[in-house]
C-alpha cells in the first residue's frame, strides 16, 4: 500500500528536496505540493487523491500552517498532519497538537528520521521523539493549569487508563485487545471515549493528555 503523501512549504529549494527525499522511500509517494496554506487548502479541494499524510510548514505566507491545520482538522480530520518546523518552542508544539497535529518534526531532522515519523503517524496516529517529549512535558509544567470543581474526580476509569497508556506506548488496538483480552470493537470504544472525555482530536492528544495529569512518564514511551 503506497501512502499518498502532500507537502505545503514556502521555501521552493527545501520543499523540492523534501519531495525528492520522500518519493526515495519505498511505497510512499508525494501527490502534490503548496507554497502556502491557502493553497493546500484549495488542493485538497481540487484534487482526485487525498493525500493519507500532509507536511506543513508552520510559518508561511497568506496562511499559515496553524491556520490551515485547524481546517484541514475540520474538514480532514483523517488525514495525518506532520508540522515542519524551526521551531522548537514549548508553545508552538502545545498550539499544534492541541489543534489536531500528528507529529511535530524539525526541518534538521535525519532523512531516516522523515520515513519513520511518516511511517509512525500512518500506522500508530501520531509520532513524538523523546526530545520533543521533554518540551511538551516542560511546557504543561508551566502552563496554568484552570480552576476545575471537580478536580479530584478522575474523569477516566480504570480501564479507560488501562487502554490509555498502551495508546501511549504506541500499541495498535488489535495489540492492546490481545494484552487486555478484549475484543478490538471494545478496545475501539475505549478509545472513542477517551477521545471524548479528554477532548482531544486525535490520538497525538491522548498522549498530550497523559502526559499533563501524570497518567504516563517520557521514559515509559518508546519510539
Amino acid at each position: 500500500m503506497t501512502i499518498n503523501i502532500a507537502i505545503a512549504d514556502d521555501q521552493k529549494l527545501f520543499r523540492k528536496g523534501m519531495i525528492a527525499l520522500v518519493n526515495s522511500f519505498e511505497s510512499m509517494s508525494i501527490v502534490f505540493e503548496a507554497e502556502n496554506g491557502k493553497q493546500l487548502l484549495t488542493l485538497l479541494e481540487q484534487e482526485k487523491v487525498i493525500p493519507n499524510i500532509i507536511l506543513l510548514d508552520l510559518s508561511m505566507p497568506e496562511m499559515n500552517g496553524l491556520e490551515a491545520l485547524k481546517v484541514i482538522k475540520e474538514t480532514h480530520p483523517s488525514i495525518g498532519v506532520i508540522i515542519l518546523t524551526i521551531h522548537e518552542a514549548e508553545h508552538h508544539i502545545l498550539a499544534t497538537i492541541q489543534a489536531g497535529a500528528n507529529a511535530y518534526l524539525a526541518k534538521n531532522a535525519e532523512p531516516e528520521e522523515v520515513e519513520k515519523a511518516i511511517r509512525e503517524v500512518h500506522k500508530n496516529d501520531f509520532y513524538f521523539t523523546m526530545p520533543m517529549l521533554e518540551i511538551m512535558r516542560k511546557g504543561l509544567i508551566k502552563k496554568p493549569q484552570p480552576l476545575n470543581l471537580d478536580q479530584n474526580e478522575n474523569p477516566l476509569s480504570p480501564r479507560e487508563i488501562e487502554v490509555l497508556q498502551l495508546i501511549c506506548k504506541q500499541f495498535s488496538s488489535v495489540e492492546i485487545a490481545e494484552k487486555l483480552f478484549l475484543s478490538n470493537r471494545t478496545v475501539e470504544g475505549h478509545r472513542n471515549n477517551l477521545l471524548t472525555k479528554t477532548g482531544s482530536r486525535n490520538t497525538a492528544g491522548l498522549v498530550l493528555y497523559a502526559l499533563k495529569h501524570k497518567l504516563v512518564e517520557i521514559d515509559e514511551l518508546s519510539n
